[in-house]
């Protein structure tokens, strides 16, 4: 009945359009699986570095799985309107008119072979014209129906599409999604590693700050891991809301265990004399300094162990002005100073009157 080149071509054109239709959605799809598992590396583990393996990997994959669509798709579209194809059609009327016809295309739609539509000749005759007429999505439907159809029609027996779908779908799946499982290990025992570095950077600076400090606030690396840094900030004094606000220094320090932020800020008692506010902020500007450089801590910039003064232009401006008129100071550089306050009018007894000093990377 059919030669050896048919019934391969029989074979491709039940396959390759189940492939191709199966590859247009993992296509689809595959974009969403790497959202989602970029998600977990950023939002959940937080990696620190930018997967770049994990970032090309889907466009390539999705390539890839472009190539071999539009190669199986061109090839059965083209080898449909050839020789063999339109033969192997016209043979499959004939046997359309065969007594025997109807009962197998029974037997096939009660196995799930076929649905009802084609179990007719016209049915038939629809699929062969949209082979030719519908675009991709419904053409290799049509290529395949027709496929499974002829199939019957000779006796041929039916290829087993799932294991070819399967592999479409789990081959880049599992690629994917292992390239980032090792990915996660990797950030997972990275940040660990780093968490336990800085945690020990951290213990020691809160140890220097209780020496001198009332209050002291850290972010334990070990409770919470945060590939941002982390923050410690001490008060020389509890504060008094009502007089002044407690002056304080704060640092941020990296994961590798790196001072890569100071900033300082001194509190200003506005019901005392400015030439006191002076002489009081300048010494305890030299103790907070004094408390960092002994840390002896790696910083990200030398400028960090500059020590921070008032320049004579701030002096200057604090002195004329009142308590309640706010300046943005000047940038010098290692660092840049200014002061804030409230207007007198919305002035409240808890008010915030302080200099900061932000030093400069």
């Amino acid at each position: 009945m059919l030669t050896t080149k048919q019934k391969q071509l029989l074979r491709r054109a039940v396959l390759y359009p189940s492939m191709v239709i199966t590859e247009m959605f993992v296509c689809f799809l595959l974009p969403f699986l790497w959202l989602l598992l970029i998600m977990i590396d950023d939002l959940v583990l937080q990696g620190q570095e930018l997967f770049t393996v994990g970032f090309y990997a889907m466009p390539v994959l999705v390539f890839i799985l472009l190539i071999i669509l539009m190669g199986q798709g061109l090839y059965i579209q083209r080898a449909t309107r050839k020789e063999d194809w339109m033969e192997m059609v016209k043979m499959a009327k004939g046997k359309l008119e065969d007594p025997e016809t109807n009962m197998l295309l029974e037997k096939a739609a009660n196995v799930g072979f076929l649905t009802a539509s084609l179990m007719t000749p016209e049915g038939f005759y629809a699929g062969t014209r949209m082979v030719a007429e519908a675009r991709l999505l419904k053409r290799m439907k049509a290529i395949r129906n027709t496929a499974i159809q002829m199939c019957i029609l000779f006796r041929e027996k039916i290829p087993n599409r799932i294991p070819y779908m399967l592999a479409m779908i789990f081959v880049p799946v599992i690629i994917l999604v292992g390239l980032y499982g090792f990915r996660y290990i990797d950030t997972i025992q990275t940040n660990r590693a780093d968490a336990q570095r800085t945690a020990q950077v951290i213990y020691h600076i809160e140890d220097i700050f209780e020496t001198t400090c009332a209050d002291i606030y850290a972010q334990d690396p070990l409770e919470k891991f945060d590939r941002d840094g982390y923050t410690i900030s001490a008060d020389l004094y509890e504060e008094d809301m009502i007089t002044y606000d407690s002056s304080h220094i704060s640092i941020e320090v990296n994961n590798q265990g790196q001072i890569e932020s100071v900033d300082y800020r001194l509190g200003v008692n506005i019901l005392d004399t400015k030439e006191n506010n002076l002489v009081r902020m300048e010494q305890e500007l030299d103790k907070l300094y004094s408390l960092l450089m002994e840390t002896q801590v790696e910083m990200t910039s030398e400028n960090f162990r500059v020590k921070p003064y008032f320049p004579p232009a701030i002096i200057d401006k604090f002195m004329s002005h009142s308590y309640y008129e706010d300046f943005s100071g000047e940038s010098l550089e290692a660092f840049h100073i200014g002061y804030i306050t409230q207007e007198e009018e919305n002035y409240e007894p808890y008010g915030e009157t302080y200099f900061y000093f932000s030093m400069e990377d």
